[in-house]
């Protein structure tokens, strides 16, 4: 608690007015003589005000640096700043950037330093002087990238009122696709940008906060969290999400080299505010509304009187944020209570955050930042998905209830009961939802510590370290008497509660620096840096059975069990990498990382990550406007690059298993131990960005071509040996696709502007190679029913099935199993958008889209089975001897293409002018957003909404691909109103 405290209070010491030997920031020391004092306070102050090229209006949240210094500010709601003149200098450079516009440098004289500084920024949709971090370890300007990095401002991001950061960002990232699973809060997310490049490890990105890694956990934990198939909670769900300044993407590949063992899959990192205008600024915001269920997919009219009610969300956050002498700080704290739309609350989400951030200039050439957050989230669930027993879906619209509940049975054909049999269904279901008692609480804290120094004006150093510490408890309770209600026999010792534990702990550790020279025509940028970080996963599952209704400890219960796991690895690599510029419009990217990790074998030792790219603008010559003035900017770039996935800790090892067997102690052959190595993704790509007409239509196009060496699969022991299967690097896995983007501004005026967006993507993935390895499953079930399976020359997790042959007199001839279904990855998908702005109105919307996948509909072949439907199965084979029995006998003919363009918001705002508010109030704006309002499917069933589990455990690869009793996510109707202060 002690430590704690100081790591609370350290900051907060740096930004009081004595933080240094006891005099206030800005006052001349009392060690100082007389004329030193006075030279200090004679020092002359630069301000001065960004304004919008376009529409004059004030840009708020650019950065203004002093060049060769650690000095920073930020402008003020109406775009003003101020700053200090740093000692000695007789002028000075400054640099003034912000997200979407070109940076611009204004050099101002110290005698001319009293008249006040009007700068103008031009928008920059193309973005080649934007300032980037991810993938170069340090600041560089994009146009010397040979690689592609989205960037997303705060501006853009506070627009649109989420619950959790990939949702914000769905329809927001061109070349991604992220996918929330489910509709129940905290559901996990499959995101994936260049197809699957591993069989065995999840497709989400490595994510940063602040230089920080976090813990990405997408999948269900080994013990607890929720359901293996389909309830899991995800981590993303309570990443921080407060005071963002912005966030930064590279969807792996050569972009991703620097971060080794890890990134194949890309690198999202999330940079929060730490200061803002010189005066303080308090934000409030409010948002408030109405949740409703989205029943465009069940398949039962009645099903929504049966199971849903609607809901209340409400998000408000208040932040403070401004900067003294030479220290900047932000505070936010914001509290989210989303009701959900199921019976009794039993989806609701509740959260709180609380965030701080700090920048303090120790001296001219030191910086000291700082930020901590902490988040503490409560879940509460109804039962989901292959739970077992009763879940609610299950129930209605799998038509289960023909085989379970009350005697006597229900019609599984809801829509066809009478009034008094439905009212006595409504009761049941009522009664089943209410009983439940499932709880999940997350509370999770985040730091990130940095120090940048800059000993002279070309040399910048860096040490940052960092902590990620999350635990989730989770409580299920069953009581005697739901198992009675849910199961028509009376019941009065099985009640039960399990609760589950997971403490993840990550610390990060980094440290590197960057050396700028320019050599007559050329340029050098070069970084060295070293890295290390530490994960452990400590999970506790505690089960008592027998147990009285009422009680919520375990210590009550007549009968008790528990579980535990425990991961751990520790990764460290260096990295140096140098950007070789030639006239600033050639550049050469050449880098190079080596990792050690202990998951390796033994005998892997270091593993190597290359990359070399080139970036090259044409536009940039004095001969291209001549020739070509409708191309207003031109960029080419190719790259060629390894990223890694580590392989799972201990997995390398061999070892003993001792499981015991009738209560006494036995052994066994754990894993057999084999020298595991990281998968290796090599990506050659290649692009082209271009800006026509002054920048109104920006145009980005690429290729990429990844192939995954040494690829985890799943190879059987011999028989002979008495080991279990092992995991190996023998595989080999192919992803392919282009990507386009295109921003065009139709309209675009001193008052107005219309901008449409559109992305598209393709994908070819196929497993060229399985080195031997049989064919595997990573979700689903047995294989008998359905599974999603990987196999050589296959797409990862295709559906596989029988497959029914039916005659001409609807009755089916044969059933061939295991056969290939479909698969579930789309060869299409993308995203567009629409805003149109005039003065203070803004109106805008996003959607996205995909072509070309499948999924089991898991639900409509219950149904099939229990009579609640018949599912397009001919008459002939319903009418045969063998009647519904063969179920599962033809799954081919419950698979269902899953093209969709999903609607995710439609918003409008209206900001007042400062001319409209007076002097008591900074900004005002009021805005109407609808999620999720509109979704067309090809599919009878909601396409997202497909099961995430993996049978590959914790971490494993997932694709989704089999609709079952997933609930969709609900459409939520939102007011806001942001203040500024």
């Amino acid at each position: 608690m002690r430590n704690c405290l100081f790591f609370v209070l350290f900051p907060a010491l740096l930004a009081s007015p004595f933080a240094k030997g006891g005099t206030p920031a800005g006052l001349p020391p009392h060690n100082l003589d007389r004329a030193a004092r006075l030279e200090i306070n004679q020092q002359p102050t630069i301000q001065g005000v960004v304004l919008d090229m376009r529409t004059r209006e004030p840009i708020r949240g650019a950065s203004v640096t002093i060049a060769s210094t650690s000095w920073v500010s930020q402008t003020a709601a109406d775009g003003a700043f101020s700053l200090r003149w740093p000692n000695g200098e007789s002028q000075v450079l400054l640099t003034i950037s912000s997200v979407g516009f070109k940076s611009q440098q204004v050099t101002i004289q110290r005698a001319a330093s009293a008249t006040p500084v009007s700068v103008y920024l031009e928008q920059d949709l193309l973005g080649l002087d934007e300032v980037v971090v991810t993938g170069q370890g340090l600041d560089i300007s994009k146009r010397r990238l040979s690689t592609n990095v989205t960037s997303i401002g705060s501006e853009e991001l506070e627009r649109t009122p989420a619950g959790r950061i990939d949702q914000l960002l769905q329809a927001k990232l061109p070349n991604a696709q992220i996918r929330l699973t489910g509709g129940q809060a905290g559901a996990t997310s499959i995101i994936r940008a260049r197809g699957v490049v591993s069989a065995y490890m999840n497709s989400t990105p490595v994510i940063y906060v602040d230089g920080v890694r976090m813990d990405n956990l997408n999948t269900a934990s080994s013990i607890g969290g929720g359901s293996t198939q389909g309830a899991a909670v995800s981590s993303i769900a309570d990443i921080p999400m407060e005071n963002i300044e912005r966030i930064e993407y590279i969807n792996g590949g050569a972009a991703t080299t620097l971060y080794g063992s890890d990134a194949a899959n890309g690198v999202i990192q999330i940079f929060t505010k730490k200061g803002g205008a010189s005066r303080t600024a308090v934000i409030v915001d409010a948002t408030v509304g109405r949740e409703t269920p989205t029943t465009d997919f069940l398949h039962f009219e009645r099903t929504k009187d049966l199971l849903f009610e609607p809901g209340v969300f409400q998000k408000y956050n208040v932040a403070i944020n401004g900067s003294g002498e030479r220290v900047g700080y932000s505070f936010s704290g914001g509290y989210l209570n989303s009701s959900g739309v199921q019976l009794y609350n039993q989806n609701q989400n509740e959260r709180l955050d609380l965030r701080t951030g700090f920048r303090a200039s120790l001296a001219e050439e030191l910086t000291y930042e700082s930020t901590f957050s902490y988040i503490n989230n409560r879940y509460k669930r109804n039962r989901n998905g292959n739970q077992g027993g009763y879940t609610a879906l299950w129930f209605t619209e799998s038509g289960a209830s023909a085989v379970t509940g009350p005697q006597p049975r229900f019609n599984p054909r809801i829509d066809e009961q009478g009034d008094e049999e439905f009212a006595r269904m409504m009761a049941y279901v009522d009664e089943a939802e209410r009983l439940q008692d499932n709880e999940i609480v997350v509370n999770r804290f985040q730091t990130s510590q940095s120090f940048v120094y800059r000993p002279v004006k070309s040399v910048q150093l860096k040490a940052l370290g960092g902590v990620d510490f999350r635990q989730l408890r989770n409580q299920t309770i069953q009581t005697n008497q739901y198992l009675t209600h849910t199961t028509g026999n009376l019941t009065t010792d099985r009640g039960s509660i399990n609760n589950g534990e997971r403490k993840y702990w990550g610390l990060t550790l980094e440290l590197n620096g960057q050396h700028r020279a320019d050599v007559g025509d050329f340029s050098f940028v070069t970084t060295l840096g070293g890295q290390l970080f530490r994960n452990e996963d400590r999970q506790v599952s505690y089960v008592g059975t027998n147990i009285r209704d009422g009680a919520r400890n375990i210590a009550d219960a007549a009968t008790k069990t528990s579980d535990e796991v425990y991961y751990e690895v520790v990764n460290y690599g260096v990295y140096a990498q140098t950007n070789i510029g030639f006239r600033d419009r050639l550049f050469v990217d050449l880098g190079l990382r080596g990792d050690g990790n202990s998951a390796f074998g033994e005998a892997i030792g270091v593993q190597y990550y290359p990359k070399v790219g080139v970036s090259y603008i044409p536009s940039a010559g004095a001969w291209w406007q001549e020739t070509l003035p409708f191309f207003s900017a031109a960029k080419v770039r190719g790259s060629y690059g390894i990223a890694g996935n580590f392989p799972p800790p201990f997995r390398n090892l061999r070892t003993v298993s001792f499981p015991g067997y009738l209560g006494e102690q036995a052994a066994g052959f754990g894993t057999p131990g084999v020298d595991l190595r990281p998968e290796k993704s090599s990506t050659f790509e290649a692009g082209i960005d271009l800006g026509m007409l002054q920048d109104r239509i920006v145009f980005s196009a690429g290729f990429y071509h990844t192939i995954t060496n040494d690829a985890l699969f799943e190879v059987p022991s011999a028989p002979s040996t008495g080991e279990s299967d092992a995991f190996r690097n023998v595989g080999k896995i192919l992803n392919r696709g282009w990507e386009f983007s295109t921003n065009i501004t139709a309209v675009q005026t001193a008052s107005t502007s219309l901008r449409i967006n559109l992305a598209v993507n393709t994908l070819h993935n196929q497993v060229l190679s399985a080195g031997g390895a049989a064919p595997f499953n990573i979700n689903g079930f047995s294989e008998r029913t359905i599974q999603t399976v990987v196999q050589e020359g296959y797409p990862i997790g295709f559906i596989r099935g029988s497959y029914g042959i039916f005659g001409a007199d609807g009755v089916m001839e044969r059933s061939i199993p295991l056969q290939y279904l479909g698969t579930t990855i789309p060869d299409l998908f993308g995203s567009m958008g629409l805003d149109f702005q005039y003065k203070g109105f803004s109106l805008f919307a996003n959607a996205d889209y995909q072509q070309g996948a499948f999924a089991n509909n898991w639900d409509s072949q219950f149904r099939y089975n229990y009579g609640a439907g018949d599912e397009g199965i001919p008459q002939g084979e319903i009418n045969s001897p063998r009647g519904r029995t063969g179920w599962l006998d033809f799954t081919n003919m419950f698979i269902e293409q899953t093209d969709f363009i999903k609607i995710r918001t439609i918003g409008a705002s209206y900001s007042f002018s400062r001319a409209q508010l007076g002097s008591r109030l900074q900004g005002l704006t009021v805005g109407l957003n609808a999620i999720n309002p509109f979704n067309f499917a090809t599919s009878s069933f909601d396409p997202e909404a497909t099961i995430s589990g993996s049978a590959a455990g914790q971490g494993g690869a997932t694709t989704g691909g089999i609709a079952y009793a997933t609930y969709s996510a609900p459409r939520q109707f939102l007011l806001s109103l942001k203040v500024s202060l």
